[in-house]
C-alpha cells in the first residue's frame, strides 16, 4: 500500500506540473501570476492525487486511460451545466426561514451535481466493455467525481485565495471523492448482480445525494456557531464507509489470482 501511495503521489505532483507548464504562458502575457499559479497547483494537485492513487489501486484489469480522460473531461464539463441549473433551480428558493431555506440549497445542490455525475456514468460508462468487474464501478465515478471537484476548485480558488485553496484541498475535494466512491460501489454491484440491478443502480444515486445533503447542510447553516463540525463527522463516516467500499470491491475483482 506504501508503495501504491508513492507512486500516486509522485505521479499527482507531475500531473501538476505539467498544467503549471501549460498555464506559464499566461503568466509570459501578463494574463495570471505566479501567486495565481500557485492557487493552480493548490486547486489541481488534491484531485489528481485522488485518481492517481485509484488508477494504481486498480491493479487487477486497468482501465484505458482514453476513457479515463473522457469520464474526467465529461465530469468536468458537468461544472457548466451544474452552475446554470441551480442559478434557475435556486431562483425559487425564498423560503423566510433560514433553516429550511439551507436545507432546500442543500438537497437542490447535491441532487443536481450528482445527477449530472451520475449521468455521465451511466450513459457513457456503465454500458461499455470495459466495465467488467465491481471496482470498475469506483474507477469510473471518481474520475466523473474528480472532473466535476477539479473544475470547482479551480474555478473557486482562482477567486479566492491560497487559504480557500488550501481549505477546499482538505474538504470539499475529499467530500466529492467519497461521493463518487459510494456511487461507483452501488454501480459496481448493479453491474454484477443482474436480479438486483434495478435497486443497487437505484442506491448508487440516492445514498450519494443524502450523505452530499447533509454534508452540505452543516456548511450552509454557518449562522449557527459550531454547526459546522456536523459536516466534517458526515465527511469523516463517508471516508470510512468509502474506505471499505473500495477494499470489498478490490477483493471481489473476478481478475484477482
Amino acid at each position: 500500500m506504501n508503495t501504491v501511495f508513492k507512486t500516486s503521489f509522485i505521479m499527482s505532483i507531475l500531473i501538476t506540473l505539467l498544467y503549471v507548464v501549460l498555464f506559464y504562458p499566461l503568466v509570459l502575457i501578463n494574463i495570471l501570476t505566479f501567486y495565481d499559479l500557485l492557487l493552480v497547483s493548490l486547486s489541481i494537485l488534491p484531485g489528481f492525487l485522488i485518481l492517481s492513487l485509484i488508477y494504481n489501486l486498480d491493479a487487477q484489469n486497468k482501465e484505458p486511460l482514453w476513457l479515463l480522460a473522457i469520464a474526467f473531461i465529461l465530469g468536468a464539463v458537468n461544472l457548466h451545466l451544474d452552475i446554470d441549473i441551480l442559478e434557475y433551480l435556486l431562483s425559487f428558493n425564498d423560503d423566510q426561514n433560514n433553516l429550511i431555506s439551507a436545507g432546500v440549497e442543500a438537497l437542490t445542490v447535491a441532487t443536481t451535481e450528482e445527477l449530472l455525475k451520475f449521468l455521465v456514468v451511466m450513459i457513457i460508462i456503465y454500458p461499455n466493455k470495459y466495465f467488467d468487474e465491481p471496482f470498475d464501478g469506483i474507477v469510473y465515478s471518481v474520475f466523473v467525481g474528480m472532473g466535476f471537484a477539479t473544475a470547482e476548485n479551480l474555478t473557486f480558488v482562482l477567486q479566492g485565495s491560497a487559504s480557500l485553496a488550501f481549505m477546499r484541498m482538505l474538504t470539499a475535494v475529499p467530500a466529492h471523492f467519497v461521493f463518487a466512491v459510494i456511487m461507483g460501489y452501488y454501480l459496481g454491484k448493479a453491474k454484477s448482480d443482474k436480479k438486483k440491478q434495478l435497486f443497487f443502480i437505484v442506491l448508487s444515486l440516492i445514498l450519494p445525494i443524502i450523505i452530499h445533503a447533509l454534508y452540505d447542510y452543516f456548511l450552509f447553516i454557518d449562522f449557527i456557531p459550531g454547526i459546522w463540525i456536523g459536516g466534517i463527522a458526515t465527511l469523516i463516516i463517508a471516508l470510512y464507509i468509502a474506505n471499505k467500499s473500495i477494499q470489498e470491491h478490490m477483493n471481489a475483482s473476478p481478475f484477482k489470482k
